[in-house]
């Protein structure tokens, strides 16, 4: 079988990464079909991220791509309204509770002015005059103008439907099974309907990406890891500001609720053992070495899972991690102790694409082969991804990126060139 329309680029997975990608790329007059093996655009980790849109605080490779991101959200929520994406500018807040905690701050704050980002760092009055309802004893505070926060969901369904509308077509209960290559050369992507002939391929299918590329021997070191997040009840608002802390991090919601995740000092995932981790285990000893004592490693449903998994249907719900909710709460409300017993209404998991060094594989790894790799994100997809979609697009529509992508190269981990998992926070 051979599925009806050929295309010039077909991309794997239909997230904000791979939406945001094929919007530009049809915005260039091309042809492009995504493939999802869910029922909807953005129901995996697109939809159940926190929603930071930050610059600050990143790996220095990745705040080129943030910044432009920040303009292009900005440019977003612009034409289509705050209900498109949800995308405020109200800032987040990194605030330094230790020495320890000061010494990172200060370090992101000088990678952040070293882009020409406008970051400062607040002092103790200034912290509390931003936020008088905020309890402890605070060294300071990291804040960068212009950083914000969306709504996942909304965000992520909005540049699906813009992909729609730039002629864009989605193919969602969809999977792919794997490239099709001849003499070397991509020919397109293998579907349960049949084949599609295109001219690339992206994956960008997160935490399927990885086990795409291993059939066609691309070894991407990918582990899934997991994260539990929180949603409140409504409270009287008195907030605007998001704020990643030493033990929990927060975004306001405009009807008084907040999204709680975990602070940047301790383990945020859940590191499930799975096929994949085994086979480039290497690659993570050093990270796990250097954190074994917050590291809660497992291997049971998600381990059965991906043996089982074929590619062909989306993964069943990832379970939460009840202890880290009940911790990250507690952390929460002893904030801000005028909310009370703030009870906690929701809560989700997500499957994250961990990289040993927790940036992502963006790359055309073949020469020669018009096969490109978005993955591996490493929870930041849902940031980056306008501009991951405008880098990716230009690469393969103009044969470059606009912007140096050399940090993402895939073969850094083969070459010892890794990061070495260097995050200001």
């Amino acid at each position: 079988m051979t599925h009806p329309q050929p295309v010039d680029v077909a991309i794997v997975g239909a997230g904000i990464i791979g939406c945001s990608i094929a919007l530009d790329l049809a915005r260039r007059g091309l042809r492009v079909s995504v493939f999802e093996r869910g029922a909807e655009a953005g129901q995996e980790q697109s939809s159940r991220a926190w929603g930071f849109v930050r610059q600050q605080g990143r790996h220095p490779a990745e705040i080129p791509l943030a910044a432009e991101a920040n303009a292009l959200w900005r440019e977003m929520t612009a034409q289509r309204g705050l209900a498109a994406t949800g995308f405020e500018t109200n800032g987040i807040l990194t605030p330094a509770e230790t020495a320890e905690d000061e010494a990172r701050i200060e370090a992101a704050h000088r990678d952040a002015a070293g882009f020409g980002l406008r970051t400062r760092i607040l002092s103790p009055p200034e912290l509390k005059g931003l936020l008088p309802q905020l309890a402890g004893t605070w060294r300071g505070a990291l804040l960068t103008d212009g950083d914000g926060y969306a709504e996942p969901a909304a965000a992520t369904a909005t540049i699906a439907r813009l992909a729609a509308e730039a002629g864009v077509i989605l193919h969602t209960g969809h999977p792919v099974l794997g490239v099709a290559l001849r003499g070397g050369v991509v020919e397109g992507v293998e579907t349960a309907q049949g084949l599609c002939r295109a001219g690339a391929v992206v994956l960008a299918n997160g935490v399927g990406a990885a086990g795409l590329g291993r059939r066609i021997g691309l070894a991407m070191p990918v582990q899934v890891v997991r994260s539990t997040v929180a949603g409140t009840a409504k409270a009287a608002p008195f907030t605007r500001l998001a704020m990643w802390g030493p033990r929990v991090a927060f975004r306001p919601r405009p009807d008084g609720s907040f999204v709680i995740g975990n602070g940047y000092r301790g383990a945020g995932a859940d590191y499930d053992i799975t096929p994949n981790a085994w086979r480039h285990l290497r690659h993570f000893l050093p990270a796990y070495r250097r954190n074994w004592r917050q590291l809660r490693l497992t291997m049971g449903r998600e381990f059965l899972g991906q043996m089982r998994a074929t590619g062909s249907a989306a993964p069943g719900e990832p379970p939460v991690n009840r202890a880290k909710l009940a911790r990250n709460m507690a952390a929460f409300r002893a904030l801000f102790p005028h909310l009370g017993e703030l009870p906690m209404e929701r809560s989700w998991a997500g499957r994250i694409d961990l990289t040993p060094d927790v940036i992502p594989i963006i790359d055309r790894p073949w020469a020669g082969r018009d096969l490109y790799v978005a993955a591996g994100f490493s929870g930041h997809g849902f940031a980056l991804a306008p501009s991951i979609g405008r880098q990716v697009a230009g690469w393969i529509a103009d044969g470059h990126p606009g912007l140096d992508l050399s940090a993402f190269r895939l073969a850094r981990f083969t070459e010892g060139n890794a990061a070495g998992a260097r995050h200001s926070l």
